[in-house]
């Protein structure tokens, strides 16, 4: 309901991805004893009884810092409906179940030696964990820390230019788009074919802060337009910042007729 007032965007996203990433990235360092670092008293909670905590503290489970949750929970948002983002968050809780019950499982079933091992892995598995959805949280704002060297543009599409407007064209996949040069100053159109059963949950919004599109894919022949103006390496990604692929804007191409 709010949602249906309030429109998400990619920044916001964003910014909620990356508090979440400090705070996990906080959590994992305090955890290895690298830092101390405590939980505002205003998000601690006391708890006596032991059957009681269980239940609040899985209650409290959905406010954890969870990237997979948090994704799901701007997509429940984005749909505008209490009753539509219910039933997304309700299906993605099933799906949930058998991981968490099997992890509860074993960790009941470990003991000793076994038992210290895990709790030095978690902190591990926390701070990597941090670290991808930081990656994800820049990508919103177009930063790109996996790309920082000199970029190999092999395997990039260079646009073709005709009547005055430059055209890259490429079939939608699962995890990717496709890395693109274009010509600066020159109207660019970006055609992506989508078959039906290559449309997810996931990339099947593409988004750009640079450029100022946001597109939501259909079957078929999707078209996006947007005019470069400055030269650079820019991001544009889907609406959870999982997939990444680049738009370099150069001043000529050497395909096409500029």
């Amino acid at each position: 309901w709010i949602a249906a007032v309030l429109s998400t965007s990619s920044m916001l996203g964003g910014v909620i991805t990356l508090l979440a990433a400090v705070c996990m990235l906080l959590m994992s360092l305090s955890m290895l004893g690298w830092i101390r670092f405590r939980l505002p008293q205003f998000f601690r909670f006391p708890l006596r009884k032991r059957g009681s905590s269980a239940f609040v503290i899985g209650l409290l489970n959905g406010f954890m810092p969870c990237g997979p949750l948090q994704a799901m929970q701007l997509y429940a948002l984005s749909t505008g409906s209490f009753f539509s983002g219910a039933l997304a968050m309700f299906l993605f809780a099933l799906g949930t179940v058998p991981l968490m019950l099997g992890s509860g499982l074993l960790l009941n079933l470990t003991k000793g030696k076994a038992r210290a091992i895990f709790a030095k892995f978690a902190p591990v598995l926390i701070l990597l964990l941090s670290l991808l959805m930081l990656l994800r949280g820049l990508s919103a704002f177009g930063i790109d820390l996996t790309n920082l060297g000199a970029r190999d543009r092999e395997g990039y599409l260079t646009a073709t230019v005709e009547d005055g407007v430059q055209t890259v064209s490429f079939d939608l996949e699962y995890d990717a788009y496709a890395d693109i040069i274009v010509q600066k100053n020159i109207p660019a159109r970006i055609v992506i074919t989508a078959d039906k059963d290559k449309i997810t949950g996931c990339n099947n919004e593409v988004i750009s802060s640079d450029f100022g599109f946001d597109v939501v894919l259909q079957p078929g022949e999707n078209v996006i337009e947007f005019l470069p103006t400055q030269e650079g390496d820019y991001l544009y990604t889907c609406w959870m910042n999982m997939i990444r692929n680049h738009i370099i804007v150069v001043e000529n191409t050497r395909g096409g007729n500029p």
